[in-house]
């Protein structure tokens, strides 16, 4: 689960109107900038910089849009030509009809191979910059970094997931190693493996093999519902001595 998986956003990206008799794909900064401008008075919040301090910090963040427009005007018709091929790509997808023929299979992928070439090659550079813009403005503080956070990101923003993930793995690897709720935490982890299949649907284009998440999950499922944990695990003991004191208060 990735915030801006496509790049889109970090691209400025303005899709073409399909409406009109003749359209192209374009680039809009603003709201980047915007969301840099926001970001910007947060930082002084969090901070809580004084006039001067807020002053040099407004002068880095114009530095860092300035080097985004540099960006864009010195990649101007390389953008352009980027966002028709990789619109175009998304009709083929939508169309499905280059679907059942080999060899119109192997131009799409091509197409696709050489999209996330040059996308990559752009986020780069343009990470770069949003990199910058969080390191510049929060550099006139001290201690702790307020995080640029996701333009148009979701509610919960990857960054909150991505910290929440390693716990949850830990704490649902060492319940099932301990045998302790075995049930719960089988499947709980097999929902979670469940959710990276979604994430990486068969027959999606850019979709990644899932086969060992597959098997892992039915694994679990498995050790769920056929009872794991009743033998030599922490359930055991706890069910062992439940039922000594049912017992002995019968």
């Amino acid at each position: 689960m990735l915030w801006d998986a496509d790049g889109k956003t970090r691209l400025c990206y303005v899709s073409s109107d399909p409406n009109a008799g003749w359209s192209e794909p374009s680039y809009d900064t603003k709201p980047v900038k915007k969301f840099w401008t926001d970001y910007l008075n947060d930082v002084v919040s969090f901070h809580g910089y004084n006039a001067n301090l807020k002053k040099k910090a407004t002068e880095q963040l114009k530095l860092r849009s300035a080097q985004l427009d540099a960006f864009f005007k010195s990649n101007h018709e390389d953008m352009i030509e980027f966002f028709r091929q990789m619109e175009r790509r998304e009709e083929q997808l939508v169309r499905a009809d280059m679907t059942g023929v080999e060899s119109l299979q192997g131009q799409g992928a091509k197409l696709e191979g050489e999209l996330k070439s040059t996308r990559a090659g752009y986020l780069k550079s343009i990470n770069l910059i949003w990199e910058g813009v969080e390191r510049d403005l929060n550099s006139f503080g001290s201690g702790a970094v307020l995080e640029l956070g996701e333009l148009n990101g979701p509610a919960i923003s990857s960054s909150q997931i991505d910290k929440f993930i390693p716990w949850f793995d830990l704490l649902c690897g060492l319940a099932l190693l301990i045998g302790f709720c075995t049930p719960v935490a089988a499947i709980a982890t097999a929902g979670f493996l469940f959710s990276v299949c979604l994430t990486q649907f068969p027959g999606v284009a850019g979709a990644q093999p899932v086969y060992y998440q597959s098997i892992e999950m039915f694994a679990l499922l498995v050790i769920a519902f056929a009872g794991g944990g009743k033998y030599l695990s922490v359930d055991s003991i706890i069910s062992h001595y439940c039922k000594r004191c049912c017992g002995k208060s019968e």
